[in-house]
């Protein structure tokens, strides 16, 4: 939330509580207008979906005529498109940079054309290229670019460039990375591999908390949304573990402790990355994560006490719940509404998804729907007093 906004809205607090009148609030306000809502954020939506339509375009078109071309004019074309949008993107953005939204999607499409150029390489010269080893070519490719330019949407796409190749590695049986060793794969073998959503989102987390305040804190909000989206998507996946079916209990899946190993450094090299840099934000979400590790640990070394699937699933249902409980608190205390908005998004869903999972009678619905409503409240009434909270410390601020 932009500073102007925020004071906005505590004034409003500030007039009915009568610490200010309502002319000086009008006064304050002249001095700090809001600026127009969104307008930024609107027009990079719109740039970023023109840039695709206009590659989707682009693609579709050719494709219309493909047999007619040949090889080198499909190649030469696709090069020219490549470095064409590249060098247009460079000068809308930087030099002189005069329209930074526009330069940004020009330079998401050339991270598009260059991952269409590798298979259209690989379709012409029959090159037998895993589709791992391709993202992960297009991955480097592009990696570099969005830190030169300062180019959020292209760094979206090489942080989900590099998510994508290390999930199809994990989820390979040719791979070193592989999951689960061939000749091992069970019917549960994709719980295994959800667990593993919580170390890649945990890691990207602490990257964007460590590029906080820094030269490159325009990223750090994406990959902290991206990191947590992981993390509560892995949870909530987890929870399917936990089920009123018999018919539908999960026995643990064996995996190998290689992969394992490498997710665990990954997500050790960020928390020391952003204990180095950004202390207060590690141990502001760190507690809120403790109880995310357990049902996750489990899955991954492979902890089965018995049929034991249900009891990590309910775990992983109340680390979800706690886990958004800390998002929603973390972003109220540093005004980020992106944290506030997925924390509930997915207690909403966690609920929901729960109620048709577990409970199936009129009885057992209303209880489990009125302690539901009581807990919600409860959010509520906190979610308040942390926000007056917040208003009291601005006003001492401005009083000193």
């Amino acid at each position: 939330m932009k500073a102007e906004q925020q004071l906005a809205d505590w004034s409003a607090d500030w007039v009915r509580d009568g610490v200010v009148s309502a002319e000086q609030r009008k006064a304050i306000l002249a001095r700090h207008p809001v600026p127009a809502g969104g307008g930024q954020k609107f027009l990079a939506i719109v740039a970023g979906i023109g840039g695709a339509l206009f590659a989707t375009g682009i693609s579709l078109i050719v494709k219309s005529n493909w047999a007619e071309l040949g090889d080198w004019v499909k190649i030469t074309g696709l090069v020219g498109l490549l470095v064409g949008f590249n060098a247009l993107g460079w000068r809308l953005k930087m030099e002189p940079g005069s329209y930074p939204k526009t330069g940004d999607a020009c330079l998401m499409a050339a991270a598009v054309f260059f991952l269409l150029g590798i298979a259209l390489v690989s379709q012409i010269f029959h090159l037998d290229i895993r589709p791992a080893n391709m993202v992960l070519l297009w991955w480097t490719g592009i990696a570099v670019q969005p830190w030169l330019a300062r180019a959020r949407g292209a760094q979206f796409l090489s942080a989900a460039a590099a998510v994508i190749w290390l999930f199809m590695e994990l989820g390979s049986r040719d791979s070193w990375l592989g999951l689960v060793a061939a000749g091992q794969y069970t019917h549960h073998s994709e719980f295994a591999f959800f667990a593993t959503g919580l170390p890649v989102g945990l890691t990207l987390l602490f990257f964007g908390l460590g590029l906080r305040g820094g030269r490159f804190d325009l990223f750090a909000g994406l990959h902290e949304k991206l990191g947590w989206l992981l993390a509560c998507a892995s949870l909530y996946a987890l929870g399917f573990t936990w089920t009123t079916h018999r018919w539908m209990m999960h026995t643990l899946a064996p995996v190998r402790l290689e992969p394992v190993g490498v997710l665990g450094l990954l997500a050790a090299v960020g928390a020391a990355w952003t204990w180095l840099r950004n202390y207060s934000g590690l141990k502001a979400v760190g507690l809120w994560l403790l109880p995310a590790l357990a049902p996750v640990a489990a899955h991954l070394l492979g902890l089965d006490l018995g049929d034991s699937g249900w009891l990590w699933g309910g775990m992983s249902c109340v680390a979800l719940f706690v886990l958004n409980l800390g998002m929603i608190r973390e972003g109220l205390a540093a005004g980020r509404a992106g944290w506030i908005n997925l924390g509930m998004a997915f207690i909403a869903l966690n609920i929901i998804t729960r109620y048709f999972l577990l409970f199936g009678t009129l009885l057992e619905g209303g209880v489990f729907f009125a302690v539901t409503g009581l807990l919600v409240l409860g959010l509520g009434w906190w979610l308040e007093r942390q926000r007056r909270a917040l208003v009291g410390q601005a006003r001492q601020e401005a009083a000193s």
